[in-house]
């Protein structure tokens, strides 16, 4: 396949070097998350790997590490060798076995049980991950967004209450000058004045 038929899978191999996550290095092999952590259980010590500097501890696999998951993929998958093959394998170098004996129903389904356990603890510890999460943010909310929320809202309500307090003190004053007025055109001139007030309260 050349450069321009797969575009995202040539920018995931530059960015090698730069470490993939679990969920990455899944992706990237064509396998799921669960099956790369249990693979990196099995063979922990066999994998090169790395903590993530933004301090969450994830584990990040860079160049050799996605080299090791990938031929782990390839005894596993095309050769069926399973785990303690391939640990064997990595142990001595490369150096050559006798096969394990055909295995018989009962062992093939205890294996299948104990990989289903496996992947069922590790989505319990994903989920309880996703739950320290939500309790933090809920905490986080509690703590620090809903008093910020309802100090925005007693602010609003207070500049409100002020803007009517200015406006009923604006009318006030305008009724109090224009009463200041009518009282002095009243004093100059009393009887144009009075004619004047009563067409103003009764239209004639």
């Amino acid at each position: 396949m050349n450069k321009s038929e797969n575009p995202d899978e040539e920018k995931q191999v530059e960015n090698l070097d730069k470490g993939f996550t679990v969920k990455e290095v899944a992706s990237f092999i064509n396998e799921t998350p669960n099956v790369i952590r249990n693979w990196f259980k099995e063979l922990r010590q066999y994998i090169p790997h790395e903590k993530s500097d933004k301090g969450n501890g994830y584990n990040i696999y860079k160049r050799e590490g996605i080299e090791r998951f990938k031929e782990i993929q390839a005894l596993h998958r095309e050769q069926n060798w399973s785990m303690k093959q391939i640990e064997h394998y990595f142990a001595t170098g490369g150096e050559s076995f006798k096969p394990e004996p055909e295995k018989k129903a009962g062992e093939l389904i205890a294996e299948e049980l104990k990989a289903m356990r496996e992947e069922m603890a590790a989505l319990r510890e994903e989920n309880k991950q996703m739950k320290e999460q939500l309790d933090n943010q809920e905490n986080f909310n509690k703590e620090f967004v809903i008093p910020g929320i309802q100090q925005i809202k007693d602010e609003v309500s207070s500049i409100r209450g002020s803007i009517e307090r200015d406006k009923e003190l604006d009318e006030f004053n305008r009724a109090a000058k224009e009463a200041k007025q009518l009282i002095a055109a009243a004093n100059e001139n009393p009887d144009k004045q009075k004619r004047g007030l009563f067409a103003r309260l009764f239209g004639k």
